[in-house]
């Protein structure tokens, strides 16, 4: 049987990862997530006697929610797999751990024939990769990072005590060249400044 691979990922702003390259071979080097699917798919095809004719990956737009901007991504692997005669085939990690589904996904395949896999601790690189832990270690890192919250804004609110004679894009320019980011790690912007120091902590 001819298959598809379909795999996603978030982004995680905070760590500077917020796109993903299209070719399935370059995405691999830039998420483990994605090397991990692409490479449990891979071995479940290989014993199973089924064909990877191609793949596609995909990042969400949002770390924290799901969007219906995955689905552009999900319609072109379906796309292909159409023409290519060929089911699609990705990791179920909800059904294995019990996590919430990513709703606008699992809606639209539950109208395409597709094979779902459950997600099993595999050597990634030589060195063993748990699904579960790999995404609880994540999520404690947020955490913490959220925490530290409140010492980041007093930060940002000391340097423009310094920069208080500039307008706001002034201002947002000089706290860029001093490396000074948002929480999320994006640069700054006069219109995003103004609702960091407007909005209290």
């Amino acid at each position: 049987m001819r298959h598809v691979g379909f795999y996603w990922t978030l982004p995680v702003f905070w760590a500077g990862f917020r796109q993903l390259d299209p070719r399935p071979e370059i995405a691999a080097g830039q998420s483990r997530t994605i090397r991990y699917q692409r490479a449990l798919v891979r071995q479940w095809a290989s014993r199973s006697g089924a064909e990877i004719v191609d793949e596609v990956v995909a990042m969400e737009i949002a770390p924290d929610r799901a969007s219906p901007a995955l689905l552009d991504d999900l319609e072109r692997a379906l796309g292909i797999a159409a023409r290519k005669a060929a089911r699609l085939v990705l990791v179920d990690f909800a059904d294995a751990h019990g996590w919430r589904r990513h709703g606008p996904l699992w809606d639209r395949l539950a109208h395409e024939d597709h094979e779902l896999i459950s997600p099993v601790p595999l050597d990634l690189d030589g060195v063993a990769f748990n699904p579960v832990e790999h995404f609880r270690g994540w999520r404690r890192a947020d955490e913490a990072r959220i925490a530290t919250k409140p010492e980041h804004r007093a930060l940002i609110l000391a340097a423009l005590q310094d920069l208080e004679t500039l307008a706001g894009p002034a201002q947002a320019e000089a706290l860029n060249r001093t490396g000074l980011r948002t929480f999320t790690g994006r640069t700054w912007t006069a219109d995003n400044l103004r609702k960091f120091v407007r909005i209290p902590g």
